[in-house]
């Protein structure tokens, strides 16, 4: 079964357990995860083509390294703040350097935990997943990593704020 499928077999049945239990699918990070181990993580889940090669470059900032990435068609700079390095950060920038080929999302159920679970696909993959089950129930589990996605810097207060809104949201369906 591929990925597309299992996500497909999700949004039919909503059944949390399955989608847990398909460790190939949902890449995990840890809030105190490396930021070139997550690259590492997405990667894996690409093509060797596809891949995105990850350098540490020593600085002389706080943070004391930069990140960069490249590929066949694309090269940047992780853009950190100056005193540390990120994982949102880093999280955005390897959902620009795939773009538009591939997209990463959010998987919205993990909110609120310091493991966040994201799912990678190609576009046209996810485009499909929003013909069959529309784009609001797409996004709201798997939610769109964009150049503004907030998911391990967000504080106790907007994390609780979202939970409710989603809970919400759940009980007028």
């Amino acid at each position: 079964m591929t990925n597309q499928q299992k996500i497909a077999e999700f949004l039919n049945n909503l059944t949390l357990e399955e989608i847990y239990d398909q460790s190939d699918l949902l890449i995990w990070i840890d809030w105190r995860e490396a930021e070139e181990d997550l690259i590492d993580y997405f990667n894996e889940q690409l093509p060797e083509p596809d891949r995105i090669d990850c350098e540490i470059v020593e600085i002389d900032k706080p943070r004391g390294v930069d990140i960069v990435l490249s590929s066949q068609e694309k090269k940047m700079t992780i853009p950190f703040a100056d005193d540390v390095t990120d994982r949102d950060s880093a999280i955005r920038a390897m959902q620009e350097m795939l773009s538009p080929q591939y997209q990463i999302r959010w998987f919205m159920e993990s909110l609120g935990n310091d493991t966040l679970a994201f799912a990678l696909l190609p576009a046209v993959q996810w485009e499909e997943l929003v013909q069959q089950f529309g784009k609001h129930k797409v996004d709201y589990y798997f939610q769109p990593v964009t150049n503004t996605s907030v998911m391990f810097d967000m504080g106790i207060d907007e994390v609780d704020a979202l939970m409710n809104l989603r809970a919400i949201e759940h009980l007028n369906r």
